[in-house]
């Protein structure tokens, strides 16, 4: 009986070394990984940005020099020159006061091999030219949260709506990482920029989510309830006062309804951002239309309402 425990025991002992072993890498990669999830986390949340000063381009083309191959980078002089120029659009990554990495754009009206390569203060679009990290930051969820973080700057501070959309170019591999971050694939691209095949991606500069405890977005529909050569005279004071409202950021973007030529007249929405249904009604009750009792209109009205919709 003793000789049967010991070795039903010795049995035991092999069958748990057996698992042990046989389950130890597993659990020992799970643990790492939630270490290294934990890590990664800490230092997204540890991110700052800012505009480069000049002193800190050497250190961005070092980078920009690591991430792409030589007849794709940007050589020292462009980043320069965008810092200079197109400062504004020019954002690093910061982390235990290192720059991580940096993003950077310029703006064009047409997206081509030519406008690349200048910046035009009053282009409709925004050219993204550089989403690079450190090697050593890599796949920690910095370029996704830098990336972000850089649109919604944008966004936010296109108040006058002067810049339509960002652009880009990516290669098929990047694609899914540039759709996650809000972007969408247009065509494969005609610039050639190297020897891969590039495709061009877009995102709108419209603001996709209010900001968060910060505002609520309303939706205001109106129709015109006069004909429109009275409501003619009210048009201009109407312009002004939303221009007014993306000055400072109430204004999401606008509408208006259009004939079956393509030419205004009916009506419209807005989207406003206010941080209540109240401040929200005191901004509409200030529109020259509303005012002079030129349309009937409504807070939180139904889109489908006005006909066809023009964004503006």
């Amino acid at each position: 009986m003793c000789l049967l425990l010991t070795v039903q025991s010795i049995l035991f002992l092999q069958t748990l070394a057996f698992q042990q072993e046989k389950f130890a890498p597993s659990l020992r990669n799970r643990v790492a990984s939630t270490m290294n999830a934990a890590a990664n986390e800490k230092i997204v949340s540890d991110l700052t940005f800012r505009r480069p000063l000049a002193e800190d381009i050497p250190t961005c083309f070092e980078i920009e020099s690591a991430s792409y191959p030589g007849d794709e980078a940007a050589s020292l002089d462009s980043l320069y020159n965008r810092q200079s120029n197109a400062g504004d659009y020019f954002q690093c990554a910061i982390f235990d006061g290192n720059i991580v990495g940096f993003v950077c754009a310029t703006r064009c009206s047409l997206f081509e091999e030519e406008s690349m390569s200048t910046h035009d203060p009053e282009g409709k679009l925004l050219a993204i030219h550089s989403v690079v990290v450190q090697e050593k930051y890599r796949r920690k969820g910095i370029a996704s949260a830098m990336l972000k973080c850089y649109v919604e700057k944008v966004q936010v501070e296109n108040i006058d709506g002067s810049i339509e959309s960002m652009v880009l170019l990516a290669k098929a591999h990047l694609l899914g990482f540039y759709v996650k971050c809000g972007f969408q694939v247009n065509r494969p691209s005609p610039i050639v920029h190297g020897q891969e095949l590039w495709f061009e991606l877009e995102k709108s500069t419209v603001r996709g989510l209010p900001l968060d405890g910060q505002e609520t977005w309303f939706c205001k529909t109106e129709t015109f309830k006069r004909p429109f050569p009275e409501v003619k005279p009210h048009l201009e004071a109407h312009k002004d006062w939303v221009k007014q409202l993306r000055q400072h950021g109430y204004c999401i973007t606008s509408g208006y309804r259009v004939d079956s030529e393509g030419k205004p007249g009916g009506g419209g929405l807005m989207f406003l951002a206010a941080k209540s249904y109240d401040a929200a009604q005191k901004l509409v009750l200030q529109d020259p239309l509303v005012a002079s009792d030129c349309v009937d209109w409504q807070l939180n009205g139904w889109i489908g309402q006005v006909g066809d919709i023009q964004m503006r």
